[in-house]
């Protein structure tokens, strides 16, 4: 009897030692299942638009895909981290983002030399103007100020953007004293060149209720921005000229990405430049088309083209903008050369 309750005492033990050991291991493996790194991805767009959810969050999947298990994504948009997107970029040097999306026209001097695709007829094509953008990153031409606590991820341009009028503009004349908003200076000179009155400090998300109150009389975007932010609701009259594009990063705080293991930076590499710029510029361009195709069936909307004469007055005022930029930026004449075989080449 006694033997027997030796056995039993003794199999018990080994039953309470097997679950601690189990437990235990439990334990230790849920901590290494939780050791990924986290990285906060801070945006000013909304979750429903289509450069959050088809090239945003498809990029930061694909980068967790590629980690090996060792990284995550935690994604913030419409500002969820932080609602200033001119704020966006000085999060991610602070480490208070990990990644931000930034509209560089929002935080002008970062990256001026980046401003070049705000000027008219700079690229025709966000694809052309994203690949363009990377190779001037990659060959360090965009040194950008200040920039010194960041790795650029990504390099973009959106497409090309029209003029968009609450009345019908399609002359210089038309055009003359109208209060216009661009985003950045860039796009600010060229408003000014045609004879309209700039208009700055209004992020996307105010456009649409700045033309309500009137506070603007139209705004220089192109048809994602026109969609996605309700501009093309209040504004119907669209000139089909190129005005210019807007430079658009994304750039990750460099000391956090020191910081990841090798297969979580290896995944970020893997996924940013070129195969970035791709993902963008493909996804834009075929946006725009959707949008603008849908906005062509509206019969309350007009869509005008500049007779020969008239382009050629807004050409040669257009080109005293891309004369004074180059004059104005350190090494503008060679920045502009550069570009503009860079995006002759992608273009092709």
């Amino acid at each position: 009897m006694f033997n027997n309750r030796k056995s039993v005492r003794s199999a018990v033990g080994r039953g309470l030692l097997g679950c601690a050991a189990a437990l235990a291991l439990s334990f230790v493996t849920g901590q290494a299942a939780q050791a990924k790194d986290s990285l906060r991805f801070t945006t000013s767009l909304p979750a429903p638009s289509f450069i959050y959810a088809d090239i945003l969050s498809v990029w930061a999947q694909r980068v967790i895909d590629d980690s090996n298990g060792s990284l995550d994504i935690q994604m913030f948009p419409a500002g969820t981290l932080g609602r200033d997107p001119a704020a966006h970029l000085d999060m991610a040097r602070d480490g208070i983002a990990d990644i931000s999306y930034i509209v560089l026209g929002y935080t002008p001097g970062a990256v001026n030399e980046a401003t070049i695709i705000e000027l008219p007829g700079s690229t025709p094509s966000a694809t052309a103007g994203s690949l363009a953008a990377t190779k001037m990153v990659e060959e360090g031409l965009w040194p950008g100020q200040g920039m010194e606590n960041v790795k650029v991820l990504g390099a973009f341009s959106t497409a090309p953007a029209i003029l968009t009028t609450v009345d019908k503009v399609d002359t210089l004349a038309a055009v003359s004293g109208k209060k216009l908003r661009g985003a950045g200076p860039t796009l600010l000179a060229t408003i000014n060149a045609i004879g309209a009155t700039p208009v700055g400090g209004i992020t996307s998300p105010q456009i649409a209720e700045s033309l309500s109150r009137g506070l603007i009389d139209g705004t220089i975007n192109e048809w994602v921005a026109l969609t996605i932010f309700g501009v093309a609701e209040t504004a119907k009259n669209h000139l089909d000229i190129n005005l210019g594009a807007s430079p658009i990063m994304v750039v990750m705080n460099k000391d956090k990405y020191d910081s990841l293991p090798e297969d979580a930076r290896a995944a970020i590499d893997k996924n940013s430049g070129e195969p970035f710029a791709r993902l963008w510029g493909e996804q834009f361009d075929a946006s725009i088309e959707k949008f603008r195709s849908a906005a062509m069936k509206d019969d309350t909307r007009s869509f005008s083209t500049l007779s020969d004469e008239e382009q050629a007055l807004w050409d040669a005022k257009l080109q005293t903008v891309i004369d004074a930029w180059i004059a104005e930026t350190p090494n503008g004449q060679v920045v502009h050369d550069a570009f503009t075989a860079a995006v002759s080449e992608a273009a092709e």
